[in-house]
């Protein structure tokens, strides 16, 4: 099986996600326990002993959502803790980490190359900004990204 730069770059950048997620919580004084498995259907690891997804992605500019395929959202639905990384693009050159809150409004949205993603805005309630990440990480998220903000 033949690896594209662009799968290499998306898995670069989520193990930059995670790593920038588990400094995070280990920092402020969370016990940090990775899965050892990188395919886990449940959980990226566990926080204090619950399970915690981590999605790392430029966002959606035009819809002002992070997006995940659809085989995702019940991971991300059924998981204790759920947290977006937030790459920086061309068009929001901001990077942060997010809480992701059980009830969160998500929708469906069609992708010009004819795919769909499920979308969740990011400007809700149940949707809160937990920090920017600044310097070498967020360069290292802009080098990794894989798209400029637009589907």
């Amino acid at each position: 099986m033949r690896v594209t730069e662009g799968d290499y770059k998306r898995k670069v950048l989520g193990d930059i996600g995670e790593k920038i997620v588990s400094n995070y919580m280990s920092r402020i004084g969370r016990t940090v326990e990775m899965s050892t498995d990188p395919f886990d259907s449940e959980k990226d690891m566990k926080v204090n002993g619950v399970s915690l997804e981590v999605k790392t992605q430029v966002p959606y500019c035009l819809e002002k959502s992070f997006t995940i395929r659809r085989n995702q959202l019940n991971k991300c639905l059924n998981v204790d803790y759920f947290v977006v990384v937030q790459a920086p693009c061309e068009y929001l050159n901001e990077a942060a980490l997010w809480k992701v809150k059980k009830g969160f409004n998500y929708n469906v949205v069609k992708l010009r190359g004819g795919g769909e993603r499920i979308s969740i805005p990011m400007y809700q309630d149940n949707v809160i900004k937990k920090m920017d990440i600044i310097g070498e990480d967020k360069n290292l998220l802009r080098k990794y990204s894989t798209d400029f903000g637009l589907y």
